[in-house]
């Protein structure tokens, strides 16, 4: 029942606001705008269309070189985390041993008072010591390692 009142009521709203539109504009007595005939492009020069090409070549030498950057970035940066992985093994492997020792020596403490405490703090101790040397020959390793090149930078500007 409402499209049966509404439609028809849109429709006639509709064809006043039009009608009413189009015999306004013919009543103003001017002309419709037309659209004007487009300008015609004028051919570029020869020296412009050689300066164009000219940097279109250079952007694709110079994309050209980014690509072989970056992919001698990348095998640098591979061969880096090779090299890395087993230094970084073996400090993962020393701070285990040294967490599994200072669980060990906190479990074999037999003592209570002042002794418990003293030898627990001696258990800790050597625990943060050993942290420390493992962390000190990790960083020596990592430093020998040959640094990494500069990433490239795109030269269309999305990296």
């Amino acid at each position: 029942m409402f499209a049966k009142k509404v439609l028809p009521a849109a429709a006639v709203a509709l064809a006043l606001v039009l009608g009413a539109g189009l015999t306004a504009n013919a009543a103003d007595g001017t002309a419709a705008p037309t659209s004007s005939p487009s300008a015609t492009k004028t051919p570029l020069s020869q020296a412009s269309k050689d300066a164009r090409a000219a940097a279109q070549a250079a952007k694709r030498a110079a994309l050209v070189q980014y690509r072989l950057d970056l992919a001698k970035y990348q095998a640098a940066k591979a061969a880096r985390e090779v090299a890395s992985a087993p230094i970084r093994a073996a400090y993962n492997t020393a701070v285990s041993n040294a967490n599994t020792a200072l669980s060990n020596a906190l479990n074999a403490i037999t003592v209570t008072g002042d002794a418990r405490s003293t030898a627990s703090k001696a258990a800790r101790d050597a625990f943060k010591a050993a942290v420390a040397a493992a962390k000190v020959t990790r960083d020596a390793a990592l430093a020998a390692l040959p640094a990494l090149p500069a990433k490239p930078k795109n030269p269309e500007g999305n990296d």
